[in-house]
């Protein structure tokens, strides 16, 4: 049983974790973004990166850390099946895989014909997969009418 001071402690702590969220967002937001657009401003002034050798273990081992972050994230919601975690799972992954799909099509200068189409081709099938998910995830909200279902 709740006491409206509970009740209150509640909203105060829901308060603060929305807060802390929207603030660790908005950093890894204003870092990732500058990573993605301008990864050579990054490189060259971002105060540590260039205290990394050409081949930066350091940049890769992030990346591939953030990858399994997300693939974590992924397993979960696939866990959980709840609708508000899988879609927010699916959606960052098709952020994920549209910037990464969008970087190799326009990146193509030094490949031959054959690795564009088999990179382009592979990219481009993760991010038809997230998005034939998201609709999937939203045929199949619970409580969703058959009508809201047949306009979506």
């Amino acid at each position: 049983m709740t006491t409206p001071s509970s009740g209150a402690s509640v909203l105060a702590k829901r308060k603060w974790l929305r807060g802390g969220l929207f603030t660790l967002s908005g950093l890894q937001t204003l870092v990732s973004v500058w990573q993605y657009a301008f990864p050579r401003s990054f490189y060259d002034d971002f105060p540590t990166v260039q205290l990394d050798p050409p081949y930066n273990e350091h940049l890769v081992s992030d990346v591939g850390g953030l990858g399994l972050a997300l693939a974590a994230v992924l397993f979960l919601a696939a866990r959980a099946l709840q609708h508000t975690v899988v879609t927010a799972a699916l959606t960052g992954y098709l952020v994920y895989a549209g910037a990464h799909f969008l970087y190799h099509v326009t990146h193509f200068a030094h490949f031959s014909p054959e690795a564009a189409l088999g990179v382009g081709t592979g990219l481009g099938v993760e991010v038809v997969l997230a998005i034939s998910l998201l609709y999937l995830a939203r045929q199949a909200e619970p409580g969703a009418t058959a009508s809201a279902r047949r306009s979506a």
